[in-house]
């Protein structure tokens, strides 16, 4: 169906006058959406590292406490770029201590995980840093054994500046 010069006008017409007529929804519709993207943002898992798939973060929430989960920007390096996000789980804060036995990695004397020797494509993996995390640094973490995290240097401690925000699993 093709629509001539005359049509189109008439067609254009009440296409405005529907959105004019229907205005203060559009506005109210647009306003929730900047001030839900001022708040919050949706994450998506798209590996296996933790058991959702879905998550809420909450951009201004920057309170962090070990078990929080935590979505950061990724600092670059590896088979990532710069800048993907990533969503952990919190499990060192600034001033605990980070110790390895071997690849058995633990915080504050409480075992956390054990390091893999290589990566799932067959590359070697360089173990994470040990020592007091320092301020403004986060060790984070994931459920699944292959989950790429502060085990391994590639990752190392999460910057504070690098954190979105604290983040909800959803589903």
């Amino acid at each position: 169906m093709t629509l001539d010069a005359p049509q189109l006008l008439l067609w254009l017409q009440k296409l405005t006058d529907s959105i004019l007529k229907w205005k203060w929804v559009w506005i109210g519709g647009v306003t929730a959406l900047l001030a839900f993207d001022h708040w919050f943002t949706l994450g998506f898992n798209a590996s296996r590292s933790l058991p959702d798939a879905v998550y809420l973060v909450h951009k201004q929430d920057h309170d962090l406490h070990r078990g929080d989960y935590v979505t950061f920007r990724w600092h670059g390096g590896g088979p990532y770029q710069r800048g993907i996000k990533f969503t952990k789980i919190v499990r060192g804060l600034p001033g605990d201590v980070v110790t390895m036995q071997g690849h058995d990695v633990y915080i504050n004397g409480q075992y956390v995980s054990t390091a893999k020797y290589r990566a799932t494509t067959g590359q070697p993996l360089e173990l994470g840093l040990t020592g007091v995390i320092p301020p403004g640094f986060y060790y984070v973490h994931a459920t699944n054994p292959d989950s790429l995290d502060s085990r391994y240097a590639i990752t190392g401690w999460i910057k504070a500046d690098a954190i979105i925000g604290k983040t909800q699993p959803l589903f």
